[in-house]
This record gives structure tokens, sequence and C-alpha cells, in this order.
């Protein structure tokens, strides 16, 4: 089975700190795959008896759509059902931009690979997509290229934390409320060099874009209500869609969720530190414990989602299976 590239979007947010809490406890693994498909299933059996329009689009969670021994056919199908889009990275380009490299066009083999598993989505009339980590030219081609795959496609910086110079590809005025009418996106998950809320809030609703994916919080605190409602309607008066980020495969340090003490004693929910991320561990996502942060009670993190009115979330590092999956 071709890798799917390491995530860019896990990026150490210092302004991601809200103020809230969850449980411990203990739980078994399963196979990795089907249990990270079982997470999103019922992540979005929860999110839609609360709200039932509510959108989950996965980020790395192309993986998931191949069918392999250990992931069968109907853990496909279940991930589709429940995703309303899917979002990849890289997905034309290696992404290795460290150094001052310039990102290569990805090989045949995996350009194949890729093609055939988002072709899937693109069938059931899923969104897809795609972000390249290329500057320059290279942005117009991967519009390009993803525009004739069928998916909305866009190039930009890793750090993800600023808005581009440029206008958005396929501006336009319409009303988005389905992800299939999105043309065009922005991800901004670091507000750093707003150095006021105000300041952040209003250089996100002076854009056009048709979907922002965002923070859940700015310097400390959750987004209220009135403000991801300024966020829904573009400079041009057209309304948008927001979606929150949510890592589902990690645990963040810089998260309101995170106890000091896990430092110095730490649940058995909790896995190795990813090296490339500091503050980032991968989690066993199918523990109770786990599943109680993420969702379920006033104070979970998708239930804070939702109360600050968010049309949806956006699940990272849905390929943290493979991790185990090297593990057994």
């Amino acid at each position: 089975m071709v890798s799917i590239p390491k995530l860019f979007l896990t990026v150490v947010i210092g302004f991601g700190l809200c103020h809230f809490s969850a449980a411990e406890g203990d739980a078994k693994i399963s196979a990795p795959e089907t249990e990270m498909v079982d997470l999103a299933a019922e992540i979005g059996s929860y999110v839609r008896e609360r709200k039932p329009d509510f959108l989950l689009i996965g980020n790395g969670a192309v993986g998931l759509l191949e069918v392999t021994e250990d992931n069968a056919e109907e853990n496909v199908a279940r991930l589709i059902r429940v995703l309303d889009g899917f979002f990849m990275e890289s997905r034309f380009y290696d992404g290795r931009t460290e150094n001052g490299a310039e990102a290569r066009r990805n090989n045949r083999a995996t350009d194949e690979f890729l093609t055939a598993m988002l072709e899937k989505p693109l069938r059931a009339e899923r969104q897809v997509f795609t972000l390249d980590y290329v500057k320059g030219k290279k942005i117009h081609t991967v519009q390009e290229m993803g525009a004739a795959a069928g998916y909305v496609s866009d190039g930009g910086d890793t750090a993800l934390d600023v808005i581009p110079d440029r206008r958005p590809m396929n501006e336009n005025t319409n009303d988005v409320t389905q992800l299939r009418q999105a043309k065009n996106f922005l991800v901004l998950l670091n507000p750093e060099h707003y150095k006021t809320r105000e300041s952040y809030i209003k250089a996100l609703s002076e854009t056009n874009y048709d979907l922002l994916i965002v923070d859940l919080c700015y310097d400390g605190h959750v987004l209220l209500p009135v403000e991801t409602e300024r966020l829904k309607h573009k400079a041009n008066g057209g309304k948008r869609l927001l979606l929150s980020y949510m890592s589902i495969g990690e645990a963040e340090h810089y998260r309101p969720y995170w106890k000091t003490s896990w430092d110095d004693v730490r649940p058995h929910w909790l896995a190795e530190p990813n090296p490339a991320w500091e503050g980032n561990d991968k989690v066993r996502y199918w523990a109770q414990e786990w599943k109680e942060i993420l969702y379920g009670s006033p104070d979970a993190y998708l239930d804070r989602i939702i109360d600050a009115g968010f049309d949806g979330a956006f699940l990272d590092v849905m390929d943290a299976w493979q991790y185990f999956k090297e593990e057994q």
C-alpha cells in the first residue's frame, strides 16, 4: 500500500488554548483501520443527532479508502457515508519544501493510487479538497490539475497562518450552504499574526472564500456565536461555510483538555510523542477516555464546536491508524 504523506496541518497553535476538560479510564485495541472508521462513524452519529446538517471533512483519510485484507469494503463504504468531504494534502506535489527545497511532482505510482482512491468519494458525490504546499506558478498548476480531476484544489504555505495576498480562485457571490457548492477554500489554523481578536475576525470576514477552516479558539478563548455568524458571510454578501479544526488521531499539549500531570504519569491511551511535531502525541483513539474528550458532554471538544455555531468540523490525523498498524 502506498504510504500517504504525513500531515502538515497539525501545527502548534499558541492561540488555540481554550479552557475546559474531560475524563480518564481504560480501553482495548482492535484493528486500527476499523477503529478509525468506527470513531468517525460514532462522531457522525452523535453530532447529527444534535445538529442534522453538521458537516464533517476528513483529513488523512485517503488510506482508509483502499480495500485490503484488513480494511474491508464495508469500512470504505461506511467512511464515505459518514464524511461529507475528504481533504488531501500534497496531492500533486510531495510537500518537501523544507530548507529551501522545492516540492516535486508525485511519482506516477503515487498519482495513480491517489486518483483511484479519491475517485471513490467523488462517485458518491462527496467533495474532495486538496492542498499542495507549493509557491508561485505551481499554485495555478495545482488549481488546474485539481479542477480537471473534479477536486477543489489550491496551493499555499505549510504555516497556514496568513490569508494569501491573492483573490480566491473562482471567486463568486453565490450562497454556499453545501460542500459541493464550494469553489474555493482557506485554511488558517494559526492566528498569531493577528494581534487582536477583532483584527483576526475582521481579516477573515473581509475575504470571499466559500469555505473557511479555522481553529475553535483565539488567544485562549472559544469563538463566540456572534463571531462565527460574522465569519459565515463573505465580504461580497454571499453566505459561506465555516468549519473548525479538530484532531482525532493525536492529542495536543496546547489544547484545553491537556493535563500537566500527564507529563509525568501518562494515561494508558496516550501513545508515543510525534517526533515531527513537538507537543503532539499519538493516541489510542479507540479508548473511551479519548472519545469522551472529543464528544458527548458540554465540555467535550466537538460539543464546544457545535455550541460556538460552526457549520462543521475538520477531522485531522485520520491516518493515525498507520502508526498502530506498524506497531503490530
